[in-house]
């Protein structure tokens, strides 16, 4: 695949138009080595038809608009994004690793919160109606702090 190919799929993986991705790159006003200028939109497009070959000078700034790194520009088999991530991680600080290990704490987090299936709470009556059945019984502080963090998680969810 291409670099433009891969900027393309990354833009449709984004659900961004050709012209959103455009104005947000010509935005960042990235300057060409060659003129001093930023590439009009015209030229991008001819970036992403592949009819222009694409300036290095610009693969930071397209890397920023699609939010991955200028690797996976290049590259998104599973080979060598395995090597790319040995190679981070060989060289990584401490706190980059605690980045990280928070990171998967989160997604691991996500996987049995969110993406638990309902499917295991449908004994005969479901958890979420024999909470509901007991909440006449909770005393109020506690009410307050379960719906606290019922907020919580429902910022949380609708943030990923």
């Amino acid at each position: 695949m291409n670099i433009h190919e891969r900027i393309n799929s990354l833009i449709q993986e984004k659900n961004l138009t050709k012209r959103e991705f455009s104005k947000r790159l010509r935005d960042l006003e990235p300057k060409l080595n060659s003129t001093g200028e930023t590439p009009t939109e015209k030229t991008i497009y001819k970036y992403l038809d592949g009819s222009n070959a694409i300036k290095i000078e610009l693969i930071p700034y397209i890397a920023e608009v699609l939010q991955v790194t200028e690797q996976e520009l290049f590259t998104n088999d599973k080979k060598s994004r395995k090597k790319f991530f040995q190679n981070i991680l060989k060289s990584a600080t401490n706190e980059e690793l605690q980045m990280i290990k928070s990171k998967l704490e989160i997604k691991e987090y996500e996987n049995f919160v969110v993406n638990e299936p309902k499917s295991e709470y449908n004994n005969s009556k479901s958890l979420e109606n024999e909470v509901i059945s007991l909440l006449p019984y909770a005393p109020k502080p506690l009410l307050e702090n379960l719906k606290l963090k019922l907020t919580e998680l429902k910022e949380f969810n609708n943030s990923i």
